[in-house]
Parts: C-alpha cells; sequence; structure tokens
C-alpha cells in the first residue's frame, strides 16, 4: 500500500477511533456473550446439534472430492451484498444506527456460539475444524464487517449536525461519496471471503471431515 494511502487510511481511523472502538467492543461483546451461551444449553439440545455436526461430517465423507463449484459462492456473495447495502440504508435512515450496533453484536454472537459450540464438543477436532472452515473468510468478514458499519454510522452522524442546521467544515456530497466508497470497497473484500467460503472452504471441510 502506498505511503499516501497509508497515512490516509490511519488519518480516517484516528478521526473515527471513539466509533471504531465501540462497533469493536460490541462485536467482541457479542463473541464473548455466543461463547458463554454454550453453557446454558441443555444435555438435549447438546447432543441434538453434535449429532447434527456428526451427520454433517459423515455426509461430507460419502460425497466424491468437491470440484470448482462456484454457485454456493454466488448466494453467499449475494448475501454479503445484501448486508452492505443493508448496513448503508440503515446509516442514511439515521434513526437506524442502533440497528447496526444491533446486527454487529448479533455476527459477533452467533460467531461467538458456532466457535465456542465447536470446541466444547469436538475438543482438538472443533479446533481443526474452526481453523479450516470457519476463520479463513471470517478474517476477510470481521474487519470489513466492522468497517462497513463505522462508515455508516459516521455518515448517519454527518446527516445528523445537517439536520440540526450545523454548518459543517465538509461537503455533505464528499462525505456520501466516502462512505458509498467505502460501502464498495467492503463489498468487494466480502466478494473475496465468499469466494473464500463458497469454493476454497469446501475443499478444507472434505479433508477435516475425513478425520471423524
Amino acid at each position: 500500500m502506498p505511503r499516501h494511502w497509508r497515512e490516509m487510511v490511519a488519518g480516517y481511523i484516528e478521526e473515527r477511533l471513539f466509533i471504531f472502538l465501540l462497533v469493536s467492543l460490541l462485536f467482541i461483546t457479542g463473541i464473548v456473550g455466543g461463547a458463554f451461551s454454550v453453557n446454558g444449553l441443555r444435555e438435549t439440545q447438546k447432543v441434538e446439534l453434535t449429532q447434527y455436526l456428526y451427520m454433517f461430517f459423515q455426509d461430507f465423507k460419502m460425497e466424491t472430492p468437491p470440484g470448482m463449484d462456484f454457485s454456493p459462492a454466488g448466494k453467499i456473495i449475494f448475501s454479503h451484498f445484501k448486508t452492505i447495502f443493508f448496513l448503508f440504508i440503515l446509516g442514511f435512515s439515521v434513526i437506524g444506527t442502533p440497528v447496526i450496533l444491533f446486527i454487529i453484536f448479533t455476527k459477533g454472537f452467533i460467531l461467538g456460539f458456532t466457535v465456542g459450540f465447536i470446541l466444547q464438543q469436538l475438543a482438538g477436532r472443533g479446533f481443526l475444524f474452526a481453523m479450516t472452515a470457519v476463520f479463513p473468510h471470517h478474517l476477510l468478514i470481521v474487519p470489513t464487517i466492522i468497517a462497513a458499519a463505522v462508515a455508516n454510522i459516521d455518515f448517519a452522524g454527518v446527516l445528523l449536525k445537517g439536520r440540526w442546521g450545523k454548518n459543517p467544515s465538509y461537503s455533505l456530497t464528499g462525505e456520501f461519496m466516502r462512505c458509498l466508497g467505502i460501502n464498495g470497497a467492503a463489498f468487494f473484500v466480502l466478494l473475496l471471503a465468499g469466494l473464500v467460503e463458497g469454493v476454497l472452504s469446501p475443499f478444507l471441510i472434505y479433508w477435516v471431515a475425513g478425520l471423524f
């Protein structure tokens, strides 16, 4: 990354550090809450979910090695597009900002619950499964969703200041284009994450399924 781009990104984060910290903290809180909620499951629920996992692995073992099928990736990418579009609409509406925060918390909760349950029930094999089937695409998804959420919350703040009659020292059109650009870049990264999840992950899951 060119030096002036790094400086621009660093300046953007520094100016919105509080929002980044708030969104990141909510996501981490969701992960922790999801992981701890595993302990609240009844034993029958744990057994049912564990049986479902083993059935999933057995089905994978009986199948032929996965080929280069892009149809699952297409569905995942479309889901990511809806998420980014929804975040943008919520930010543009201003009043939807709390919903953005709720979405971030929920995504963290789901991730924490999923990984927490897999690790608790499958131990070492669960760790291997999480590392190959969950973490690769989430390494792209998590920072991207957080960045998109921050951009849309920040833009909501810009609109709110304008509605209060304040004379901002920045161009509203410029802020809109920056928000739109960040959402576009976020979708591009999520497109790559969708390809990883829909194309690469099946190969990794097929390999891990052999251990069950």
